[in-house]
């Protein structure tokens, strides 16, 4: 069985050659992230899964949107803090790879793995332009998940980066509706609480 340290030797250039010329920046072992001068960076990943696979994923990091560690609530505004915000894990088995098949296997699967992959991803990159896009792509993603595996709330971040994107749009009830769904558990007087509803008040207000 390879190791993750072994599929990245063999993965990474594989994809930096795939993204050659684009943009992306590799900012840690099977991860890559755009920046554009947007609060909108695109990202490119590789997720290891249960049974010996790894797959890619694709999404977006936003700037503006926080995130929690710990007790605190922080934001990731450059390439090497960006998460996925929005994630689209590929959910197909013609695009995991195996690291249990040994080396041969992989060096010969992962082009056209990656060049199916980042065709799959452009599709998404390409149709979000604007923050209104930005809340079509959820939707899209919403019923995407649906389908069945992870579900959309499965994902951390989902509903607290949907909601800062609903409120930089003006739509407030949207947003606090998905923000009361990532508290759900906390109690409203947790600091992690009140400085995340005072972000998304900030957001709403556009301050």
């Amino acid at each position: 069985m390879l190791t993750l340290d072994d599929a990245h030797r063999i993965v990474s250039p594989v994809v930096d050659s795939a993204l050659d010329g684009r943009g992306f920046e590799p900012v840690a072992p099977l991860r890559w992230v755009k920046f554009d001068g947007t609060p909108r960076r695109q990202m490119f990943a590789f997720a290891s899964w249960k049974g010996g696979v790894i797959a890619p994923r694709w999404g977006f990091s936003f700037d503006f949107v926080p995130h929690v560690s710990g007790n605190s609530v922080r934001l990731h505004r450059t390439n090497k803090s960006a998460i996925f915000d929005l994630c689209v894990d590929a959910r197909d088995k013609a695009l995991d790879i195996s690291v249990i098949r040994g080396e041969q296997p992989l060096v010969l699967m992962a082009p056209g793995i990656v060049e199916m992959a980042i065709s799959r991803a452009d599709e998404l990159w390409r149709r979000v332009n604007s923050l209104e896009d930005v809340v079509a792509a959820f939707e899209w993603l919403r019923g995407y998940l649906s389908s069945g595996g992870l579900g959309f709330y499965n994902y951390v971040q989902h509903p607290i980066a949907l909601a800062f994107v609903l409120a930089k749009i003006g739509v407030d009830a949207g947003a606090r509706k998905e923000l009361e769904i990532f508290l759900k558990g906390r109690s409203p007087e947790e600091p992690v609480s009140v400085r995340v509803r005072k972000l998304l008040s900030e957001a709403t207000s556009g301050t």
